[in-house]
């Protein structure tokens, strides 16, 4: 599976461990980033590192999407690095950062929509 956060960027992730590295380096950039992991099969999570909070779009190898739902009575955004811009996000889809590193970990060793995670469909 490949991960990269932005054009130039990428690396191959097939185990929890590199998962773990590909982490702590984008964690190093010291910025909200948006992480891409891609699968062979094109099902794609991506989740946003640096904040206390994450989240997550999940994307169906048909094109399907979907993004985390945490608390809906929250208002406001937040602003994570997504491919070189500065992207703003709903509150409402944050989760805390561990539980989106687990649903990370869970798509590295399953390569299917993470099941620690409440999703809703963007269409």
């Amino acid at each position: 599976m490949k991960a990269y956060w932005t054009e130039e960027t990428q690396k191959t992730v097939t185990s929890v461990p590199e998962l773990q590295a590909v982490i702590d380096e984008v964690k190093k950039l010291q910025e909200p980033t948006m992480l891409f992991l891609e699968h062979d099969d094109g099902r794609m999570l991506v989740l946003g590192l640096g904040y206390p909070e994450s989240v997550l779009t999940f994307v169906e190898h048909d094109g399907r999407s979907f993004h985390s739902i945490g608390d809906t009575s929250r208002t406001g955004v937040l602003k994570f690095w997504c491919r070189e811009q500065l992207d703003d996000f709903m509150a409402e889809m944050a989760l805390p950062e561990s539980i989106a590193v687990a649903a990370a970990e869970l798509f590295v060793e399953q390569g299917s929509m993470p099941s620690n995670v409440t999703w809703e469909a963007d269409w």
